[in-house]
């Protein structure tokens, strides 16, 4: 039983960095468009991103993976 509980800190914690790694991670993005003109049409939607930007993306969807992944486990873990 003692491995069992272990398991399921250790998804707890993945859990825990993998949504901490989503605010932060959306937190940190620049806008992509601002004020009244974004809602008008008036701002540049085919502007080029930065390259933190991108990274930003990329850590948002691999902490996504993350978390869902570990819920689903810990779900399964929680059944048995």
């Amino acid at each position: 039983m003692g491995n069992i509980a272990t398991i399921r800190n250790v998804f707890t914690a993945i859990v825990f960095v993998s949504a901490m790694g989503i605010i932060i991670g959306y937190l940190f993005q620049s806008p992509k468009a601002t004020g009244l003109g974004a809602i008008s049409g008036n701002a540049t939607v085919f502007k080029s991103r930065k390259p933190i930007d991108a990274f930003y993306d990329k850590v948002i969807v691999t902490s996504a993976i993350l978390f869902g992944i570990s819920v689903f486990i810990l779900a399964i873990l929680r059944q048995g």
